[in-house]
């Protein structure tokens, strides 16, 4: 692995563990056993390294959810592939990185929203869109304000404290979000297709609530 990729990989692993204000050049050079002077070699400051693992992570996201629709056998299965790209993308996420970058990397924050705007909000888009056609998604909802509301809302929940965190946990949230979207988009045959994935088939429903 070239010095370049060993500083991101490794930055971007410090940051996850003790947030990104916090860890610093020194902290990243100590770590890797390599000089401040060879990181700034690459990246001029911390926010270009910042704005750098933003990208890859971001990029990396973009073609989990891209690949949703190859794998999935119709919109209710594709449902499902995307909610778990969410559900994955939020998992390790803590709210005070994203914090973070809105008020301290303004440019990261902005490559960010632009994913969220763009990947996030279109793949729930095409998703919709697929099931109103398929006849498993009721076609009196608006594809473009309920993909809106549904990222909107899982961003709140993580951003903005609106839950009491000794009595649930992120995940807990987010089931109890994604059954209230469900219930508000699918048809009769909708519901009982999904419930084919969810119940009926054992490894479809281990993976779902991983």
């Amino acid at each position: 692995m070239e010095i370049r990729e060993k500083i991101i990989e490794r930055a971007s692993e410090l940051m996850m563990q003790f947030g990104i204000r916090t860890v610093t050049m020194d902290d990243i050079s100590r770590d890797l056993g390599i000089s401040k002077k060879t990181i700034y070699q690459y990246f001029k400051d911390k926010k270009e390294l910042v704005n750098r693992i933003t990208s890859l992570h971001l990029q990396l996201e973009e073609e989990r959810f891209v690949s949703t629709v190859t794998q999935s056998e119709n919109s209710v299965h594709e449902l499902i592939l995307v909610s778990q790209c969410l559900r994955e993308s939020m998992k390790d996420m803590k709210m005070s990185l994203m914090n973070e970058l809105q008020k301290f990397y303004p440019d990261a924050w902005i490559k960010y929203e632009d994913f969220k705007q763009g990947v996030l909000r279109d793949s729930i888009i095409r998703v919709i869109e697929r099931g109103q056609k398929e006849g498993y998604f009721r076609k009196e909802v608006d594809p473009f304000l309920i993909a809106t509301m549904r990222i909107e809302q899982v961003q709140s929940f993580i951003m903005m404290n609106l839950y009491p965190k000794e009595k649930y946990t992120l995940y807990n949230v987010q089931l109890q979000l994604f059954d209230h979207f469900i219930h508000g988009l699918f048809t009769i045959e909708g519901h009982k297709l999904f419930n084919q994935y969810t119940i009926t088939n054992p490894k479809q429903n281990e993976a779902f609530n991983q």
